[in-house]
C-alpha cells in the first residue's frame, strides 16, 4: 500500500470515530430526556385538565366577589364591636354591653346642654354651651324708633338661631291693650274664690294670646300679601326680598318669676307662639291658581327657604322683649324642643 493511500485510511478511520462518539452522547442526552419530561410536555398534557375545568368553574369565579364582599363587612362588624366593646369597657366596665350595642349616630346628636347667659342688656336665658354669641349689645346706646336687636345667638352651622330684639311699647299699643287685659284676669282670678269663673279666665286668656300672637305678626302677614321683604329671623333673612308663605301656629301665655333663681322676683305674663314662614331671596311671582315661585336673575326657579319659629313676648319697663327662635323647617323635629326651652327660659333684666 503506498504511502498517500495508508494517510487516506487513518483520517477515514478517524472521521468515523468522532461520528460514533457524537452519536453515542446524543443516545444519551434523549434517555436523560424522556426520564425528565420538559415544560412544554407537561404544559401539553394538563392542557385539556385545565380547558375543561374552566367551564365548571365560571359561575364559581363570578360569584366570588360578592362573597369577597361579604366576608370583608362581616370582618368589619366583628372588628367595631370588639372595639365597642374595649371602649366602653375602658371608660365603665360596668355597662361594657350596652355601650357596645348603643348607636353612635344618636350620641352624636344629642342637643347639648344648656348654661346661663346673661346679656349685656341685662336679661338672662339658658342657652347651649356650644353656641356662638355673634351679638351681644348693652342697649344703653340711641336706638331707633323701631327699636333694636340685643343679642344673636346659635348655631350658625346648621342656621340654628335665637334673638333678642327690643322695642318700645309706644309703638305697640295693641299689644299693651291685650297686655293689660291678661294682667287684669289674673289679678281678678287670683282676688276671687269662685272657681265657676275659672275655665271662663282660661279661656279668655287663650284669646287674649292668640290675640297678641296676631298682632305681633301682622308684618309678616302683611308682608305675603305685599310680596315684600321682612326680617323674620334677624341674621337669616334680613336681606330676602319677599315672604312667600305664612302660617301662625299655637300661641299660649305663662306666668314667671323675673327672679334667675325663682324666687324675689314679681312674676310676669310671658306670651308664646309659633309660626312658619317660607322665604325668597329673589324675586316672587305668581302663576296660575294663586300659587307663587321664586324666580332668581336668569329666570330659573330658586329653591326657598322653610323655617319654623317659636317667640316669646314680654313687656317691661316701658319695652317690648321678642325672643325668637328658628331653625329650618327639615331640622325642627330634632331641635324644636330645645329651642323651644331656650326661648322659654328668658327672663327680662332685674330692676337696677
Amino acid at each position: 500500500m503506498s504511502l498517500a493511500a495508508s494517510h487516506a485510511l487513518v483520517q477515514t478511520r478517524v472521521v468515523a470515530r468522532r461520528r460514533d462518539g457524537a452519536s453515542s452522547r446524543s443516545s444519551r442526552r434523549n434517555v436523560v430526556d424522556r426520564r425528565r419530561p420538559s415544560a412544554t410536555s407537561e404544559d401539553e398534557h394538563d392542557a385539556p385538565r385545565r380547558r375543561s375545568a374552566t367551564p365548571r368553574d365560571r359561575s364559581r369565579d363570578a360569584a366570588s366577589p360578592a362573597r369577597l364582599a361579604d366576608g370583608r363587612r362581616a370582618f368589619l362588624g366583628r372588628v367595631t364591636a370588639s372595639s365597642a366593646t374595649l371602649l366602653s369597657s375602658a371608660i365603665a366596665p360596668g355597662v361594657a354591653p350596652a355601650f357596645a350595642a348603643a348607636d353612635a349616630s344618636a350620641s352624636a346628636s344629642a342637643p347639648a346642654p344648656l348654661a346661663p347667659f346673661v346679656g349685656k342688656a341685662g336679661f338672662f336665658m339658658r342657652i347651649p354651651s356650644g353656641w356662638v354669641k355673634a351679638m351681644d349689645r348693652s342697649g344703653d346706646g340711641p336706638s331707633g324708633a323701631g327699636g333694636e336687636t340685643l343679642a344673636l345667638v346659635g348655631n350658625f352651622r346648621d342656621i340654628d338661631t335665637v334673638s333678642v330684639r327690643r322695642e318700645p311699647m309706644s309703638a305697640h299699643p295693641d299689644f299693651a291693650a291685650a297686655v293689660a287685659s291678661v294682667n287684669s284676669t289674673n289679678r281678678r282670678t287670683s282676688s276671687e274664690t269662685v272657681k265657676d269663673s275659672d275655665a271662663d279666665d282660661a279661656n279668655e286668656t287663650d284669646r287674649l294670646s292668640r290675640l297678641v300672637a296676631e298682632i305681633l305678626t301682622s308684618a309678616e302677614r302683611g308682608a305675603v300679601e305685599a310680596n315684600q321683604a321682612v326680617g323674620v329671623v334677624a341674621g337669616v333673612e334680613g336681606g330676602s326680598s319677599g315672604v312667600m308663605d305664612f302660617r301662625l301656629g299655637g300661641s299660649s301665655a305663662y306666668e314667671a318669676s323675673d327672679g334667675v333663681a325663682g324666687g324675689g322676683g314679681k312674676n310676669t305674663t310671658y306670651f308664646a307662639y309659633d309660626f312658619y314662614t317660607e322665604v325668597c331671596r329673589a324675586r316672587i311671582e305668581e302663576i296660575s291658581g294663586g300659587s307663587k315661585q321664586c324666580v332668581g336673575p336668569r329666570g330659573d326657579v330658586l329653591d326657598t327657604i322653610q323655617r319654623r319659629n317659636f317667640t316669646v313676648a314680654v313687656e317691661s319697663d316701658g319695652y317690648l322683649y321678642l325672643v325668637k327662635a328658628s331653625a329650618l323647617e327639615s331640622r325642627w323635629d330634632a331641635v324644636g324642643a330645645q329651642l323651644r326651652e331656650v326661648a322659654e327660659s328668658f327672663r327680662v333684666p332685674q330692676t337696677r
